[in-house]
């Protein structure tokens, strides 16, 4: 069913035009500072969307970077969910959004033919019978864009994604189309780069007597343990080392030599690529194509690996990362001399969950998972190298802000272990179902009624939202507390290092933490966030590190600039240097890990993500201006943490991102 445009758009915002508008098409136009217009869908009968599975439309556009385009169901109780999308400049992209996806219970969706990454944002659900409001709209640029919109459409199922091949990288994984400074010209060009570096590298420089042999810095000295640890020395929190010396960790996340590329949905795009057999074949996994590992064979051969890991340790220790952080090559890891982070793998759940990845956390299978998650630390438990482990990376449920799980919870009709704790709390609490009605405002039979989710999703006053708050908190705790006793239990010497929360969309998320050594959070502003991590520090007790932070450019070969961006690579120098010795001066943090040492794939790795964050690029060539300003900020680092010399001050300009 095609939606018609014809005569619809309402509450268009200044700095948007609609330039055409035919029965299945539109054209807009935004400002810089971008914008969108609403879609009036009140033509419609709002019970259309329940005879459909797909709204699908053809994008496009020939702005300079990727146009992160909207759209956004509200419903008539005003809850509202987006979907943002990644859609590449000067080819068509066929959009299809599942509408069983405004149930909420998924953050990112299944990548369609042509898509860059699809991500939910906003409220817990959408009532896909209420539909009253739809939206399309972009986000701010550099510059002023154009789009267009067709066949708008509402579908049974999943659409036809027939494309034109029209090859949108080289041979190198370069974008094919675009010119830049530093731009490779051809393999030979690349290869004897990278040859004339590792031929200058190889003697071991690395060592100038400052640091110890695991990375701390050897001016500041408590007792040692044998094991990474923490200390606050009445003015600084650290990390200590094995052999007892202080280290603010400066880390690299995803050191590997890939950044792999999506093939399957892409292949209008590429290149006639290597033959999966052969030379080639260590290029091709499961996921897709690594134009860097391919590059990498194209540089050194067989010795590829082995080359790779001696250049790259020579560079870290030459720019001065002192931690190999999250996501690293396992291989890279074994033979480096650098401490170390461990992500844990397949952190504990439950067959039924309460939304999207939040596990029945009373049930007995929770505790079962966790005891099973933890086995999983014994291999490393006698490894100084390990400063301590992530239990998990940015649950999906807490990107829901202000979420109520027990609210949830009794939306859902599945009778999880947890509801039926929440009863037994709530008998406790009330002692009589009259009591009960008349704190709530109900007009229940039984306690037992909360397993009618009809009945115990209506209703409700202050008292009921206070107890939904109280055992949210609850569940939280034990969410936190059950899997952190269990690794505690597996491996009494390293530190938990957390759960590495993508930002705190509820302070109930600090319910429990209490159980980590490090309170890790991802935080890509231009400057860690000083007042968030002091109260943190000061209600754990605990210090907190920084696990994901970047900078993209906009003067690079990537049409994608990252969450954070400025103009320029000798921007970017200034942002990390910034951030970095911004960083080393809060009390209360003891690291800061940048998110990744490679670049991104234009196509994008296997959610969509294609950004310009790394140190180098696909050819392997380090963004030099970048380097120089790493190698600043960390030779600065500790004299800006016991107040020898100020913080760097000069912040760079941001531009708008270009982040899904």
């Amino acid at each position: 069913m095609s939606l018609s445009l014809a005569g619809t758009f309402c509450n268009v915002p200044e700095g948007i035009r609609i330039l055409t508008v035919a029965e299945d098409h539109f054209q807009m136009e935004t400002a810089s500072d971008g914008g969108g217009a609403a879609l009036d869908i009140s033509q419609y009968a709002p019970d259309i969307w329940n005879g459909y599975e797909y709204l699908t439309a053809d994008i496009y556009h020939e702005c300079h970077d990727v146009l992160v385009i909207i759209f956004k169901f509200q419903d008539t109780d005003g809850r509202a969910i987006s979907v943002h999308y990644g859609v590449l400049p000067h080819v068509t992209t066929r959009l299809c959004f599942p509408l069983a996806a405004l149930n909420g219970e998924k953050l990112f969706l299944e990548r369609f033919p042509g898509v860059l990454q699809s991500v939910l944002r906003g409220d817990s659900f959408v009532d896909r019978s209420r539909i009253d409001g739809l939206s399309i709209c972009t986000i701010p640029s550099v510059s002023a864009r154009k789009f267009e919109v067709s066949g708008l459409r509402l579908t049974q199922s999943v659409p036809d994604f027939t494309y034109e091949p029209k090859p949108y990288v080289d041979g190198l994984g370069q974008l094919s189309w675009k010119e830049w400074q530093g731009k490779t010209r051809s393999a030979g060009e690349m290869a004897s780069a990278l040859h004339g570096e590792l031929a200058q590298m190889r003697p071991d420089a690395d060592s100038n007597g400052l640091t110890s042999p695991f990375g701390g810095w050897k001016s500041l000295r408590f007792p040692a343990t044998g094991f990474f640890r923490t200390e606050f020395d009445g003015s600084n929190w650290w990390f200590v080392d094995p052999d007892g010396y202080a280290l603010f960790s400066a880390g690299m996340d995803c050191i590997g030599p890939s950044s792999e590329m999506q093939v399957t949905g892409m292949e209008h795009l590429l290149p006639v690529l290597p033959d999966r057999e052969g030379p080639y074949k260590e290029a091709w996994s499961g996921h897709g194509y690594s134009p860097f590992i391919a590059n990498l064979i194209r540089a050194f051969g067989e010795s590829w690996r082995e080359d790779w890991r001696e250049l790259t340790e020579r560079r870290l220790k030459a720019w001065g990362i002192n931690t190999a952080g999250n996501w690293s090559d396992p291989d890279f890891i074994a033979g480096s001399k650098l401490p170390y982070v461990y992500p844990m793998q397949s952190f504990p759940s439950t067959n039924a969950v309460i939304y999207r990845d939040f596990p029945d956390v009373f049930s007995h299978e929770y505790e079962e998972k966790a005891l099973e998650f933890a086995r999983q630390l014994a291999a490393f438990k006698e490894d100084k190298r390990l400063v301590g482990y992530f239990m998990r990376n940015e649950p999906q449920w807490a990107f829901v802000d202000g979420l109520n799980l027990t609210e949830e919870m009794l939306r859902s009709p599945v009778p999880f272990v947890s509801k039926y704790r929440l009863i037994a709390w709530l008998e406790d609490k009330y002692a009589s179902v009259g009591r009960w009605n008349a704190a709530w405002g109900t007009s229940f039979d039984s306690f037992q009624d909360l397993l009618d989710n009809e009945k115990a999703a209506s209703g409700g006053n202050e008292a009921r939202r206070n107890d939904c708050t109280l055992f949210n908190r609850l569940m939280i705790r034990r969410y936190t507390e059950i899997p952190a006793r269990a690794c505690r239990e597996a491996d009494p010497h390293h530190l938990n290092l957390g759960m590495r929360y993508a930002w705190i969309s509820n302070e109930d998320l600090l319910e429990g933490c209490e159980a980590f050594d490090v309170f890790s959070i991802n935080c890509y502003q231009l400057q860690p966030d000083r007042e968030l991590i002091g109260r943190i520090s000061k209600r754990l007790k605990r210090p907190v590190m920084i696990g994901e932070y970047h900078f993209g450019a906009a003067d690079a070969g990537l049409p994608a600039y990252g969450i954070r961006a400025v103009a320029t690579q000798q921007d970017r120098g200034l942002a990390y240097r910034y951030y970095v010795e911004q960083a080393a001066a809060i009390p209360e943090l003891i690291g800061v890990h940048y998110f990744q040492l490679n670049d991104q794939t234009v196509l994008g790795r296997f959610d969509g993500e294609n950004y310009q964050i790394g140190v180098v690029d696909v050819c392997q060539r380090p963004y030099q201006a970048f380097v120089e300003q790493m190698k600043m900020a960390h030779r600065n680092m500790y004299e800006v943490r016991t107040g020898r010399i100020d913080p760097f001050t000069q912040a760079p300009e941001e531009i708008p991102k270009t982040g899904f």
